[in-house]
């Protein structure tokens, strides 16, 4: 009877969990980051520069804002569980005893580093969505918890289980929330910057070359080549001057 109970209990829960406009927030999200990841520094500094015609965005609130109400009932639930008052076999105690432990150690050393990374950069979806990813996975982890409490934990850590799951839930929606309308923020300045950039007119094409034209080539003048000196002439054998020798 109590695993038919279980069983019902947790399907409502799980269609709580995958409601369709949780998932396609989440989808959109990741979509903006992928695909619009190299154009967002570039929007950010023209935002930044208060572009005309644009407003600047409105700050994000810190992530450990959203997460610390919620965080702090899940750490005072976990301290109250004593599994030596489950009445559950030896492999259910073990097995929620490693849940507690894993919630512990994400409390005490997983989860602080990111919300100091997420709080100095709120509008970061870089930032955020690393937080949502382990707040859905602690999500997962008290959802089997408190499905094995319900089965063997004494009433008061009943309740306290469920006043934790419930508490964590609505800080992960919210948070959902936060990453979805950041990158939507993010989208919407880069389509900004987009139609800017479209906007602006190209600058005028530059003047053609002036082909340069190489002079035409000297035409080498012949020299005339030089006569040979005159020979004198020399006498005649017979000359009209010379005298006959008598005999």
């Amino acid at each position: 009877m109590h695993l038919m109970e279980h069983r019902g209990w947790r399907s409502k829960v799980d269609e709580r969990v995958a409601r369709p406009e949780d998932a396609m927030a989440l989808r959109a999200s990741f979509f903006v980051l992928a695909f619009c990841a190299p154009a967002l520094a570039l929007a950010a500094q023209t935002s930044s520069g208060n572009t005309p015609g644009t407003n600047a965005p409105a700050h994000a609130n810190p992530p450990s804002a959203i997460l610390r109400p919620s965080l702090e009932i899940l750490e005072t639930a976990v301290g109250e569980m004593t599994l030596d008052k489950w009445k559950a076999s030896p492999a259910i105690r073990t097995e929620a005893d490693g849940n507690l432990r894993s919630i512990q150690r994400d409390l005490a050393s997983t989860l602080p580093p990111l919300l100091a990374a997420a709080d100095a950069a709120p509008d970061s979806t870089a930032k955020t969505l690393p937080i949502y990813r382990n707040i859905d996975a602690l999500y997962d982890v008290m959802l089997r918890l408190d499905a094995a409490g319900r089965l063997a934990a004494p009433s008061n850590q009943i309740s306290a289980l469920d006043q934790a799951l419930a508490s964590i839930g609505d800080a992960r929606r919210a948070l959902g929330d936060q990453v979805q309308a950041n990158a939507e923020g993010q989208e919407a300045r880069v389509i900004h910057l987009q139609a800017a950039l479209k906007a602006v007119p190209l600058p005028a094409p530059p003047p053609a070359p002036v082909a340069c034209i190489p002079p035409p080539p000297k035409k080498k003048v012949a020299r005339p080549a030089a006569k040979p000196a005159a020979k004198p002439a020399s006498p005649p054998a017979n000359s009209p001057n010379s005298s006959t020798p008598s005999h």
